[in-house]
């Protein structure tokens, strides 16, 4: 590959790279504030500085693997301290910058580097996100310079084991390393396995005063932070210029628009619709001085895993924030272990302190009926008693959303007159047709710069409506996409890690062999695309039903009917 044909793949790669850490910085501590407590501040400073040490450790791990370093990687080191210094280096100057990037990376774990997106759940879905930026950025290296001898081909295959085994492979009972010096809330105490001397800073001293960001820490700056004068094309998140501000209506009207983007939930998105023009109403009715019909908030998201009840409550929070019912409308998510203390006596409190976090805006409370399960149980009745108090007491400043199986719930609220009486709302999240099962994997490829060809769009359809077929309650829904995008991801590395040159399609392209599913083998896959079986799509003018092809899902359709001319990425499939 010549500079040409790497530079632009490389400089995405890492603005990709950058992307990913500090948007899903500033959206937990838009979203989720209590989860980081008071190192919210600096949270964002965090992510950006755990970006660079990422790049560093794919980029000397890749050119360690061989005991040479080529004319193309030198490059290829030039465009990366570029992007961590925003200066370009040359000659002796670079060879001593990349010794030192050589030493720092060996402080480095991976499990340092992405343990954000395993401590935080709510990140956890960008995981695939963060792999694919990662084999990218490693394929880049590894065949930049038109080669891939054996030991970058082991060395791709270790890299990307060790990444799956950082994001997935991590027990709860076994303690793991952290930040040095930046312990990240919510997640286990700082271990021994900690770096002594890390790319981000050196460690505090033990019993020493809590430290600055990992981006400032212990007085000399680190490789990472090495001095440098802006351009103002790559700041760093101390930068960052703030988000411009809204005004109430902007805010419900994006709100409402990322509730219209999502994929199906047609019945939950009316409720919604339908209880925002019921509050706008009642607003109008309020300013002309006229009686208002008072309301309880308190809803109940019914249906199986997967089928986006969270996504739907965090927009909620927000149509009722950007309306002024609740001041903030944030989302504090919980189970019952966020509730139910280990001692009697202390459940109350615990459920207190929880309530207060959200109040202002929504609990979300997943598996509710766990409060009620096993009989006589006294810690869980303790709880919703006092949720019935703070659902009352704080009805105008707090809304509660109970969260879990659909004849669970409903047992739930029958068995106490008291949240039967609170919560008048109930929404039922149905599980996702295959073909919006396709639309979710089609977003994600989206967002990852992969492309579906014909073959493997209908591949994959198929195996997703025989899953679909032989669902029980505990079917994936979105999560099973996304365990299927994250499959295909494996596979395409698999069969690229050995291909060279390596091209931009090789990288993007999810071909039909990389098409995979949880439960289903690939060659069950393959068997299925031989197997009768029609595919229909309707008309998006007329509401024709047309009968199509595999080869041409992805691809521009003209109605016979109207004339009109339409896309149909994906379809219902009927067995023959």
């Amino acid at each position: 590959m010549t500079p040409e044909e790497v530079s632009p793949h490389l400089r995405r790669v890492m603005r990709e790279a950058r992307k990913l850490y500090v948007d899903s910085g500033r959206w937990l501590v838009a979203s989720h504030k209590t989860l980081l407590g008071e190192r919210a501040d600096s949270f964002v400073e965090l992510m950006d500085d755990l970006h660079r040490g990422l790049l560093v450790k794919v980029y000397t791990v890749i050119i360690r693997s061989d005991g040479r370093w080529t004319r193309m990687e030198k490059y290829v080191c030039s465009l990366l301290l570029e992007h961590l210094w925003d200066q370009r280096l040359h000659g002796s100057e670079l060879r001593t910058a990349a010794e030192e990037l050589l030493q720092q990376s060996d402080t480095l774990s991976w499990e340092v580097l992405v343990r954000p997106f395993v401590v935080y759940e709510p990140l956890s879905d960008r995981t695939a996100n963060l792999q694919t930026i990662v084999m990218r950025l490693a394929n880049l290296v590894a065949k930049c310079d038109g080669l891939a001898c054996p030991n970058e081909l082991v060395a791709l295959h270790t890299l990307q084991r060790d990444i799956a085994l950082a994001l997935h492979g991590v027990r709860a009972d076994v303690a793991t390393p952290v930040m040095p010096h930046e312990q990240l809330p919510g997640g286990p105490a700082p271990t021994n396995h900690a770096p002594a001397n890390s790319a981000l800073g050196r460690p505090a001293p033990a019993n020493s005063a809590p430290s600055r960001p990992a981006a400032q820490a212990a007085g000399s700056k680190s490789t990472l932070e090495r001095p440098r004068q802006h351009s103002g094309a790559n700041p760093t998140a101390g930068e960052l210029e703030a988000a411009p501000t809204l005004t109430p209506e902007e805010q419900l009207s994006e709100a409402l628009d990322e509730l219209d983007r999502l994929i199906g939930l047609g019945a939950v998105k009316d409720r919604v619709r339908s209880l925002t023009n019921f509050l706008r109403l009642q607003r109008e009715r309020q300013s002309a001085g006229l009686p208002t019909m008072p309301i309880s908030l308190h809803m109940a998201f019914v249906g199986n895993p997967g089928t986006g009840k969270t996504t739907v409550a965090r927009i909620v929070g927000k149509i009722l924030g950007a309306m002024g019912i609740l001041k903030s409308g944030h989302l504090v998510e919980t189970d019952r272990s966020g509730l139910v203390a280990e001692y009697a006596g202390q459940t109350a409190v615990k459920t207190n302190q929880l309530i207060d976090s959200a109040r202002d805006g929504v609990l979300f409370i997943d598996e509710a009926y766990s409060l009620v399960s096993g009989g006589d149980d006294a810690y869980g009745r303790e709880a919703i008693q006092t949720l019935l108090k703070r659902m009352e007491d704080d009805r105008d400043r707090l809304v509660i959303i109970l969260a879990g199986y659909p004849d669970e719930m409903d047992e739930l609220i029958r068995s106490n007159p008291g949240l039967s009486s609170r919560i008048n709302s109930r929404l039922e999240f149905d599980d996702y047709e295959p073909a919006d099962l396709g639309r979710i994997f089609e977003l994600l490829c989206e967002a990852n710069h992969y492309r579906l060809p014909p073959a493997s769009r209908h591949r994959l359809l198929l195996g997703l409506d025989a899953l679909h077929r032989v669902r029980d309650r505990h079917f994936g829904n979105g999560r099973l996409a996304r365990n299927a995008f994250e499959e295909c991801v494996r596979r395409l590395a698999d069969r690229v890690a050995s291909v060279v040159p390596l091209t931009p399609e090789l990288l993007t392209q999810l071909e039909a062999e990389d098409m995979g599913l949880p439960g289903l083998a690939p060659q069950e896959l393959e068997r299925m695309v031989g197997e009768p079986h029609t595919l229909r799509v309707t008309c998006q003018s007329c509401d024709k039903r047309l009968k199509l092809s595999g080869r041409l899902l992805g691809r521009p359709l003209r109605c016979p009917q109207c004339k009109k001319q339409f896309k149909a990425n994906w379809a219902a499939v009927e067995k023959e």
